[in-house]
Protein backbone atom coordinates (compact mmCIF):
# COMPACT_ATOMS: atom_id res chain seq x y z
CA UNK A 1 0.00 0.00 0.00
CA UNK A 2 1.30 3.57 -0.75
CA UNK A 3 2.40 5.36 1.84
CA UNK A 4 0.52 9.50 1.84
CA UNK A 5 0.86 12.07 3.61
CA UNK A 6 -1.87 11.43 6.60
CA UNK A 7 -0.19 8.31 7.24
CA UNK A 8 2.92 10.78 8.77
CA UNK A 9 3.49 11.40 12.82
CA UNK A 10 4.86 14.77 13.73
CA UNK A 11 7.85 12.68 14.22
CA UNK A 12 8.31 11.33 10.60
CA UNK A 13 7.35 14.70 9.26
CA UNK A 14 10.59 15.99 10.75
CA UNK A 15 12.89 13.44 10.63
CA UNK A 16 11.85 12.56 6.88
CA UNK A 17 14.07 14.66 4.63
CA UNK A 18 11.90 17.04 2.32
CA UNK A 19 12.91 18.77 -1.04
CA UNK A 20 13.68 21.48 0.91
CA UNK A 21 16.50 19.36 3.14
CA UNK A 22 17.72 17.61 -0.18
CA UNK A 23 17.86 21.03 -2.04
CA UNK A 24 20.16 22.54 1.28
CA UNK A 25 22.77 19.37 0.91
CA UNK A 26 22.85 19.91 -2.70
CA UNK A 27 23.76 23.15 -2.81
CA UNK A 28 25.72 22.93 0.18
CA UNK A 29 28.31 20.12 -1.41
CA UNK A 30 28.14 21.79 -5.05
CA UNK A 31 29.77 24.53 -3.27
CA UNK A 32 32.60 22.71 -1.56
CA UNK A 33 33.92 21.27 -4.59
CA UNK A 34 34.08 24.53 -6.68
CA UNK A 35 36.83 27.31 -6.42
CA UNK A 36 35.67 30.32 -4.32
CA UNK A 37 39.16 32.24 -4.83
CA UNK A 38 39.33 32.97 -8.04
CA UNK A 39 39.09 36.55 -6.99
CA UNK A 40 42.60 38.31 -5.64
CA UNK A 41 40.09 40.83 -3.64
CA UNK A 42 39.30 37.68 -1.16
CA UNK A 43 43.41 38.39 0.06
CA UNK A 44 42.42 41.86 1.14
CA UNK A 45 39.20 40.84 2.44
CA UNK A 46 41.13 38.47 5.02
CA UNK A 47 43.64 41.24 5.73
CA UNK A 48 41.13 43.10 6.75
CA UNK A 49 39.41 40.73 8.84
CA UNK A 50 42.29 40.19 10.83
CA UNK A 51 42.42 43.57 11.57
CA UNK A 52 39.52 43.91 12.73
CA UNK A 53 39.44 40.76 14.64
CA UNK A 54 42.51 42.24 16.42
CA UNK A 55 41.68 45.65 16.96
CA UNK A 56 38.00 46.29 16.59
CA UNK A 57 36.28 48.20 14.10
CA UNK A 58 38.61 51.00 12.87
CA UNK A 59 40.52 53.63 9.97
CA UNK A 60 43.30 50.73 9.27
CA UNK A 61 46.85 52.57 8.39
CA UNK A 62 47.42 50.79 5.25
CA UNK A 63 50.14 48.23 5.04
CA UNK A 64 49.45 46.27 1.50
CA UNK A 65 50.38 49.11 -0.81
CA UNK A 66 53.81 51.39 -1.96
CA UNK A 67 51.60 54.15 -3.28
CA UNK A 68 49.55 54.69 -0.01
CA UNK A 69 51.50 53.26 2.95
CA UNK A 70 50.37 54.19 6.15
CA UNK A 71 47.15 56.07 5.15
CA UNK A 72 43.86 55.36 6.72
CA UNK A 73 41.38 53.13 5.06
CA UNK A 74 37.64 52.73 6.10
CA UNK A 75 36.20 48.89 5.98
CA UNK A 76 33.34 49.58 5.12
CA UNK A 77 32.52 45.78 4.93
CA UNK A 78 34.37 44.99 8.56
CA UNK A 79 31.60 42.64 9.74
CA UNK A 80 31.76 40.77 6.96
CA UNK A 81 35.47 40.67 6.87
CA UNK A 82 35.57 39.66 10.11
CA UNK A 83 33.51 37.05 9.62
CA UNK A 84 35.16 35.77 6.66
CA UNK A 85 38.91 36.12 8.78
CA UNK A 86 37.32 34.25 11.86
CA UNK A 87 36.11 31.34 9.13
CA UNK A 88 39.94 31.19 7.96
CA UNK A 89 41.49 30.86 11.54
CA UNK A 90 38.88 28.32 12.34
CA UNK A 91 39.72 26.10 9.18
CA UNK A 92 41.85 27.83 7.02
CA UNK A 93 40.84 28.32 3.37
CA UNK A 94 38.49 25.10 3.62
CA UNK A 95 36.90 27.50 6.76
CA UNK A 96 36.47 30.25 4.34
CA UNK A 97 34.61 27.96 1.21
CA UNK A 98 32.55 26.19 3.63
CA UNK A 99 31.07 28.78 5.56
CA UNK A 100 30.04 30.01 1.65
CA UNK A 101 28.56 26.81 0.75
CA UNK A 102 26.36 27.07 3.68
CA UNK A 103 25.36 30.53 3.25
CA UNK A 104 24.45 29.93 -0.24
CA UNK A 105 22.89 26.50 0.41
CA UNK A 106 20.75 28.17 3.60
CA UNK A 107 19.43 31.09 1.34
CA UNK A 108 18.54 28.86 -1.79
CA UNK A 109 16.53 26.27 0.26
CA UNK A 110 14.49 29.33 2.23
CA UNK A 111 14.17 30.37 -1.48
CA UNK A 112 12.97 27.10 -2.39
CA UNK A 113 10.17 27.06 1.04
CA UNK A 114 9.07 30.47 0.24
CA UNK A 115 7.99 29.33 -3.69
CA UNK A 116 6.66 26.26 -2.52
CA UNK A 117 4.13 27.77 -0.35
CA UNK A 118 3.20 30.61 -2.59
CA UNK A 119 2.57 28.23 -5.27
CA UNK A 120 1.76 24.57 -4.14
CA UNK A 121 3.76 23.37 -6.68
CA UNK A 122 7.05 21.66 -5.94
CA UNK A 123 8.38 21.41 -9.31
CA UNK A 124 7.83 25.14 -10.15
CA UNK A 125 9.57 26.22 -7.06
CA UNK A 126 12.43 23.90 -7.28
CA UNK A 127 13.25 24.94 -10.70
CA UNK A 128 13.03 28.66 -10.15
CA UNK A 129 15.17 28.04 -7.10
CA UNK A 130 17.79 26.04 -9.18
CA UNK A 131 17.84 28.39 -11.74
CA UNK A 132 18.04 31.53 -9.58
CA UNK A 133 21.06 29.59 -7.56
CA UNK A 134 22.83 29.03 -10.71
CA UNK A 135 22.79 32.96 -11.88
CA UNK A 136 23.91 33.93 -8.43
CA UNK A 137 26.96 31.24 -8.21
CA UNK A 138 28.66 33.50 -10.70
CA UNK A 139 29.19 35.98 -7.86
CA UNK A 140 29.72 33.43 -4.96
CA UNK A 141 33.06 34.05 -3.99
CA UNK A 142 35.51 34.40 -0.85
CA UNK A 143 33.72 38.03 -0.36
CA UNK A 144 31.15 39.89 1.78
CA UNK A 145 28.53 40.04 -1.31
CA UNK A 146 27.70 36.98 -0.30
CA UNK A 147 26.07 37.94 2.72
CA UNK A 148 23.93 39.99 0.81
CA UNK A 149 22.42 37.39 -0.94
CA UNK A 150 19.99 36.36 2.29
CA UNK A 151 19.68 39.63 3.37
CA UNK A 152 18.13 40.64 0.24
CA UNK A 153 15.73 37.63 0.29
CA UNK A 154 14.62 38.88 3.49
CA UNK A 155 14.15 42.22 3.09
CA UNK A 156 12.37 41.45 -0.32
CA UNK A 157 9.83 39.22 1.05
CA UNK A 158 9.19 41.63 3.88
CA UNK A 159 8.01 44.71 1.51
CA UNK A 160 6.70 42.53 -1.73
CA UNK A 161 4.21 40.28 0.40
CA UNK A 162 1.07 42.22 1.50
CA UNK A 163 -0.28 41.80 4.93
CA UNK A 164 3.44 42.36 6.40
CA UNK A 165 3.59 46.16 6.30
CA UNK A 166 3.80 46.27 9.84
CA UNK A 167 6.52 43.48 10.48
CA UNK A 168 8.40 45.25 7.60
CA UNK A 169 8.54 48.91 9.80
CA UNK A 170 10.33 46.71 12.81
CA UNK A 171 12.75 44.44 11.16
CA UNK A 172 13.74 46.21 7.94
CA UNK A 173 15.61 48.43 10.09
CA UNK A 174 17.19 46.25 11.96
CA UNK A 175 17.87 43.89 8.66
CA UNK A 176 19.16 47.41 6.97
CA UNK A 177 21.63 47.80 10.24
CA UNK A 178 23.37 44.32 9.90
CA UNK A 179 23.69 44.82 6.66
CA UNK A 180 25.33 47.99 6.31
CA UNK A 181 28.15 46.41 8.32
CA UNK A 182 28.68 43.55 6.07
CA UNK A 183 28.38 44.78 3.13
CA UNK A 184 27.86 48.34 0.72
CA UNK A 185 25.25 46.81 -0.81
CA UNK A 186 22.64 47.84 2.36
CA UNK A 187 21.00 50.56 0.34
CA UNK A 188 19.11 48.01 -1.65
CA UNK A 189 16.90 47.36 1.69
CA UNK A 190 15.30 51.02 1.95
CA UNK A 191 15.12 51.16 -2.24
CA UNK A 192 13.52 48.09 -2.20
CA UNK A 193 10.80 49.39 0.31
CA UNK A 194 10.04 52.83 -1.33
CA UNK A 195 9.22 50.77 -4.44
CA UNK A 196 6.82 48.07 -3.24
CA UNK A 197 5.34 51.62 -1.78
CA UNK A 198 5.63 53.98 -4.95
CA UNK A 199 5.29 50.76 -7.88
CA UNK A 200 3.88 48.10 -6.15
CA UNK A 201 1.56 50.15 -4.57
CA UNK A 202 1.64 48.76 -1.77
CA UNK A 203 0.27 49.72 2.13
CA UNK A 204 1.75 53.16 3.13
CA UNK A 205 3.85 52.05 6.27
CA UNK A 206 6.35 50.75 3.69
CA UNK A 207 7.10 54.19 3.35
CA UNK A 208 7.93 54.66 6.68
CA UNK A 209 9.70 51.03 6.37
CA UNK A 210 11.62 52.93 3.67
CA UNK A 211 12.68 55.57 5.56
CA UNK A 212 13.49 54.19 9.03
CA UNK A 213 15.95 51.52 6.75
CA UNK A 214 17.46 54.50 5.40
CA UNK A 215 18.13 56.40 8.67
CA UNK A 216 19.67 52.54 9.96
CA UNK A 217 22.47 52.83 6.91
CA UNK A 218 24.00 55.10 9.44
CA UNK A 219 24.25 52.15 12.21
CA UNK A 220 27.69 51.97 11.28
CA UNK A 221 31.23 52.80 12.60
CA UNK A 222 31.50 55.42 9.71
CA UNK A 223 27.84 56.59 10.36
CA UNK A 224 26.74 57.87 6.81
CA UNK A 225 29.99 58.50 5.57
CA UNK A 226 30.40 55.21 4.16
CA UNK A 227 27.82 55.89 1.24
CA UNK A 228 30.59 58.53 -0.50
CA UNK A 229 32.90 56.01 -0.97
CA UNK A 230 30.66 53.39 -2.61
CA UNK A 231 29.85 55.91 -5.51
CA UNK A 232 32.09 55.95 -8.32
CA UNK A 233 32.64 58.80 -9.79
CA UNK A 234 35.56 60.65 -12.56
CA UNK A 235 38.61 58.18 -13.19
CA UNK A 236 37.32 55.67 -11.18
CA UNK A 237 33.80 55.60 -12.91
CA UNK A 238 35.92 54.08 -15.58
CA UNK A 239 37.91 52.22 -14.20
CA UNK A 240 34.96 50.35 -12.99
CA UNK A 241 33.41 50.06 -15.98
CA UNK A 242 36.59 48.43 -17.32
CA UNK A 243 36.20 45.69 -14.49
CA UNK A 244 34.65 42.01 -15.91
CA UNK A 245 31.69 41.98 -13.81
CA UNK A 246 30.78 45.55 -14.01
CA UNK A 247 30.25 44.76 -17.90
CA UNK A 248 27.27 43.23 -19.48
CA UNK A 249 27.28 39.32 -19.42
CA UNK A 250 29.02 37.96 -22.80
CA UNK A 251 26.29 35.19 -23.40
CA UNK A 252 28.86 33.28 -25.63
CA UNK A 253 30.96 32.35 -22.58
CA UNK A 254 29.78 29.15 -20.71
CA UNK A 255 30.08 30.67 -17.20
CA UNK A 256 26.78 33.32 -18.41
CA UNK A 257 24.94 30.40 -20.17
CA UNK A 258 22.59 30.30 -17.04
CA UNK A 259 22.06 33.77 -17.02
CA UNK A 260 20.86 33.69 -20.58
CA UNK A 261 18.80 30.78 -19.48
CA UNK A 262 16.79 32.12 -16.79
CA UNK A 263 16.07 35.49 -19.08
CA UNK A 264 15.12 33.33 -21.83
CA UNK A 265 12.68 30.81 -19.52
CA UNK A 266 11.22 33.86 -17.88
CA UNK A 267 9.90 35.36 -21.17
CA UNK A 268 8.96 32.24 -22.58
CA UNK A 269 6.83 31.48 -19.63
CA UNK A 270 5.38 34.51 -18.89
CA UNK A 271 2.73 34.49 -21.60
CA UNK A 272 0.87 32.07 -20.26
CA UNK A 273 1.31 32.74 -16.65
CA UNK A 274 -1.49 35.00 -15.09
CA UNK A 275 -1.09 38.97 -15.70
CA UNK A 276 0.43 41.29 -14.05
CA UNK A 277 0.01 44.46 -12.41
CA UNK A 278 1.72 47.43 -13.77
CA UNK A 279 4.07 47.91 -10.92
CA UNK A 280 5.08 44.14 -11.34
CA UNK A 281 5.51 44.93 -15.02
CA UNK A 282 7.83 47.61 -14.15
CA UNK A 283 9.94 45.43 -11.67
CA UNK A 284 10.19 42.51 -15.00
CA UNK A 285 11.68 44.88 -17.34
CA UNK A 286 13.63 46.23 -14.58
CA UNK A 287 15.67 42.51 -13.87
CA UNK A 288 15.87 42.01 -17.37
CA UNK A 289 17.98 45.48 -17.81
CA UNK A 290 19.79 44.61 -14.62
CA UNK A 291 20.54 41.22 -15.70
CA UNK A 292 21.51 42.68 -19.27
CA UNK A 293 23.45 45.72 -17.86
CA UNK A 294 25.97 44.19 -15.48
CA UNK A 295 26.74 40.82 -14.46
CA UNK A 296 27.37 41.77 -10.75
CA UNK A 297 23.22 42.68 -10.83
CA UNK A 298 22.59 39.71 -12.77
CA UNK A 299 22.07 37.44 -8.83
CA UNK A 300 19.95 40.52 -7.75
CA UNK A 301 17.74 40.48 -10.49
CA UNK A 302 17.33 36.55 -10.40
CA UNK A 303 16.50 36.52 -6.73
CA UNK A 304 14.16 39.48 -7.27
CA UNK A 305 11.95 37.59 -10.17
CA UNK A 306 12.07 34.13 -8.83
CA UNK A 307 8.38 34.33 -7.20
CA UNK A 308 6.87 35.36 -10.45
CA UNK A 309 9.37 32.51 -12.44
CA UNK A 310 7.80 29.86 -10.28
CA UNK A 311 4.45 31.15 -10.01
CA UNK A 312 4.70 31.36 -14.10
CA UNK A 313 5.95 28.39 -14.53
CA UNK A 314 3.26 26.60 -12.04
CA UNK A 315 0.69 28.02 -14.19
CA UNK A 316 2.23 26.20 -17.48
CA UNK A 317 2.50 23.12 -15.63
CA UNK A 318 -1.37 23.20 -14.63
CA UNK A 319 -2.28 23.24 -18.37
CA UNK A 320 -3.68 20.09 -19.35
CA UNK A 321 -2.23 18.18 -22.55
CA UNK A 322 0.95 18.46 -24.05
CA UNK A 323 4.25 16.14 -24.33
CA UNK A 324 5.25 13.28 -22.35
CA UNK A 325 7.42 15.91 -20.24
CA UNK A 326 4.50 17.88 -19.49
CA UNK A 327 2.59 14.61 -18.05
CA UNK A 328 5.75 13.80 -16.11
CA UNK A 329 5.72 17.43 -14.98
CA UNK A 330 2.16 16.90 -13.45
CA UNK A 331 2.75 13.44 -12.22
CA UNK A 332 5.53 14.73 -10.31
CA UNK A 333 3.40 17.52 -8.99
CA UNK A 334 0.86 14.87 -7.32
CA UNK A 335 2.84 12.90 -6.38
CA UNK A 336 5.19 15.91 -4.60
CA UNK A 337 2.75 18.51 -3.27
CA UNK A 338 1.06 16.35 -0.75
CA UNK A 339 4.24 15.71 1.17
CA UNK A 340 5.39 18.99 0.62
CA UNK A 341 2.50 20.54 2.24
CA UNK A 342 3.08 18.60 5.99
CA UNK A 343 6.68 18.04 5.84
CA UNK A 344 8.45 20.06 8.50
CA UNK A 345 12.40 20.69 7.10
CA UNK A 346 15.03 22.50 9.09
CA UNK A 347 16.27 19.98 11.26
CA UNK A 348 18.77 18.09 9.26
CA UNK A 349 20.17 21.47 7.62
CA UNK A 350 20.78 23.05 11.10
CA UNK A 351 22.62 20.19 12.49
CA UNK A 352 24.49 19.71 9.12
CA UNK A 353 25.56 23.11 9.48
CA UNK A 354 26.54 22.73 13.20
CA UNK A 355 28.38 19.67 12.40
CA UNK A 356 30.43 20.43 9.35
CA UNK A 357 31.38 24.06 11.10
CA UNK A 358 32.11 22.17 14.19
CA UNK A 359 34.09 19.70 12.53
CA UNK A 360 35.80 21.75 10.34
CA UNK A 361 39.49 21.66 10.71
CA UNK A 362 39.27 17.60 10.51
CA UNK A 363 36.81 17.93 7.11
CA UNK A 364 39.11 20.08 5.22
CA UNK A 365 41.91 17.17 4.18
CA UNK A 366 39.05 15.67 1.96
CA UNK A 367 38.18 18.54 0.09
CA UNK A 368 41.54 19.25 -1.46
CA UNK A 369 40.21 21.85 -3.59
CA UNK A 370 38.46 23.59 -1.47
CA UNK A 371 41.19 24.00 1.23
CA UNK A 372 43.20 24.69 -1.47
CA UNK A 373 42.62 28.66 -1.50
CA UNK A 374 43.61 30.23 -4.74
CA UNK A 375 44.09 28.39 -7.64
CA UNK A 376 47.41 27.37 -9.08
CA UNK A 377 46.24 27.93 -12.52
CA UNK A 378 44.86 31.40 -11.73
CA UNK A 379 47.46 33.20 -9.75
CA UNK A 380 51.44 33.52 -10.33
CA UNK A 381 52.93 30.87 -8.52
CA UNK A 382 56.00 30.11 -10.84
CA UNK A 383 56.49 33.46 -11.13
CA UNK A 384 56.10 34.82 -7.63
CA UNK A 385 58.84 32.10 -6.59
CA UNK A 386 61.93 33.40 -9.46
CA UNK A 387 60.62 36.60 -7.80
CA UNK A 388 61.66 35.15 -4.27
CA UNK A 389 65.10 34.23 -6.01
CA UNK A 390 65.70 37.50 -7.39
CA UNK A 391 65.19 39.96 -4.40
CA UNK A 392 64.26 42.60 -6.93
CA UNK A 393 62.88 44.96 -3.74
CA UNK A 394 59.31 44.86 -2.34
CA UNK A 395 57.49 48.02 -4.29
CA UNK A 396 55.54 45.57 -7.31
CA UNK A 397 53.65 46.97 -10.00
CA UNK A 398 50.96 44.78 -9.89
CA UNK A 399 47.63 43.76 -12.26
CA UNK A 400 44.93 44.85 -10.03
CA UNK A 401 43.38 41.80 -9.94
CA UNK A 402 46.27 40.02 -8.27
CA UNK A 403 46.67 42.22 -5.94
CA UNK A 404 44.82 41.44 -3.25
CA UNK A 405 46.28 37.62 -3.99
CA UNK A 406 50.27 39.02 -3.57
CA UNK A 407 49.08 40.67 -0.42
CA UNK A 408 48.13 38.04 1.77
CA UNK A 409 49.91 34.86 0.45
CA UNK A 410 53.17 36.85 0.69
CA UNK A 411 52.26 38.09 4.41
CA UNK A 412 53.37 41.34 3.48
CA UNK A 413 56.72 40.99 1.95
CA UNK A 414 55.49 42.61 -1.14
CA UNK A 415 54.08 45.99 -1.95
CA UNK A 416 51.52 46.30 -4.38
CA UNK A 417 51.20 49.46 -6.59
CA UNK A 418 46.63 48.64 -5.95
CA UNK A 419 44.22 46.20 -5.39
CA UNK A 420 40.50 45.57 -5.08
CA UNK A 421 39.87 48.54 -2.96
CA UNK A 422 39.40 50.72 -5.96
CA UNK A 423 37.81 53.56 -3.95
CA UNK A 424 40.87 54.06 -1.75
CA UNK A 425 43.15 54.34 -4.76
CA UNK A 426 41.16 56.76 -6.24
CA UNK A 427 42.53 59.92 -7.05
CA UNK A 428 46.39 60.28 -8.56
CA UNK A 429 46.86 56.54 -7.81
CA UNK A 430 44.24 55.36 -10.04
CA UNK A 431 44.84 57.87 -12.64
CA UNK A 432 48.52 56.17 -12.85
CA UNK A 433 47.48 52.75 -12.95
CA UNK A 434 44.78 53.43 -15.94
CA UNK A 435 47.70 54.99 -17.65
CA UNK A 436 50.01 52.88 -17.14
CA UNK A 437 47.77 49.65 -18.11
CA UNK A 438 45.62 51.27 -21.19
CA UNK A 439 49.62 53.38 -22.17
CA UNK A 440 47.71 56.38 -22.52
CA UNK A 441 49.77 59.75 -22.84
CA UNK A 442 52.36 60.54 -19.80
CA UNK A 443 52.74 56.35 -19.07
CA UNK A 444 56.38 57.11 -19.06
CA UNK A 445 56.58 59.49 -16.59
CA UNK A 446 53.76 57.77 -14.56
CA UNK A 447 56.24 54.83 -14.17
CA UNK A 448 59.02 57.22 -13.65
CA UNK A 449 57.04 58.98 -10.95
CA UNK A 450 55.77 55.86 -8.87
CA UNK A 451 59.57 53.94 -9.12
CA UNK A 452 58.30 50.41 -8.90
CA UNK A 453 61.73 47.43 -8.02
CA UNK A 454 59.41 45.51 -10.78
CA UNK A 455 56.61 44.73 -12.61
CA UNK A 456 54.18 41.61 -12.42
CA UNK A 457 51.47 41.36 -15.77
CA UNK A 458 49.97 39.12 -17.32
CA UNK A 459 51.75 38.58 -20.83
CA UNK A 460 49.17 39.92 -22.75
CA UNK A 461 48.77 42.86 -21.16
CA UNK A 462 50.08 46.97 -22.91
CA UNK A 463 52.64 47.72 -20.23
CA UNK A 464 54.86 43.92 -20.68
CA UNK A 465 55.66 44.30 -24.26
CA UNK A 466 55.92 48.46 -23.95
CA UNK A 467 58.48 48.90 -20.81
CA UNK A 468 61.11 46.70 -22.34
CA UNK A 469 60.89 48.48 -25.01
CA UNK A 470 62.33 51.89 -23.32
CA UNK A 471 65.86 50.60 -22.81
CA UNK A 472 64.87 50.65 -19.05
CA UNK A 473 63.35 47.59 -18.64
CA UNK A 474 63.50 43.77 -19.10
CA UNK A 475 61.36 40.39 -18.57
CA UNK A 476 63.01 38.30 -16.12
CA UNK A 477 60.87 35.42 -15.97
CA UNK A 478 57.67 35.11 -17.87
CA UNK A 479 55.18 31.52 -18.45
CA UNK A 480 51.27 31.52 -19.80
CA UNK A 481 50.21 33.29 -16.34
CA UNK A 482 52.51 36.13 -15.59
CA UNK A 483 55.54 37.97 -17.12
CA UNK A 484 58.26 39.55 -14.47
CA UNK A 485 59.94 42.56 -15.62
CA UNK A 486 62.83 44.26 -13.86
CA UNK A 487 64.83 47.56 -14.14
CA UNK A 488 67.89 46.78 -16.39
CA UNK A 489 70.11 48.58 -14.12
CA UNK A 490 68.71 48.18 -10.21
CA UNK A 491 67.50 51.77 -9.01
Amino acid sequence: MAVTSAQLTPVQRRLIPGLTDLLFFAFAFTQLGRRIFTDGDSGWHLWAGVDVLTHGPRAIPDTLSFTRAGVPWRDVQWLGDAILALAHRHAGYFGVTLLVSLVFAATFAWLYRILRRETDHPPAAAAATVLAALVVVLSLLARPLLFSFPLLLAAWQLVRVPGRERRAVVLLPLITALWANLHPTAFLAPALAAFAFLVLRRDRRLLLAALLAALALGATPWGYGWLRDIVPAGENLRFFAGIDEWQSPRFGEPRFWFVFAYLLLALGVRRRGPGLAAGEAVLGVGCVAAALLAARLGPVAAILWAPFLARDLAACARERGGWLAGRVWRAMQDTLAPFERVWKPGLWPALGIVASLALAPRLAPLFPDAAGGFPAEDYPYRAMAAVARLDPGPRVLNSYRWGGYLSWVYGGRWKVFIDGRAGFFAGDVLDDYLKLAELSPGWTEALERRRPDWILLRPGAPLASAAPLTGRWRAAYADSIAVVLVPVTRP
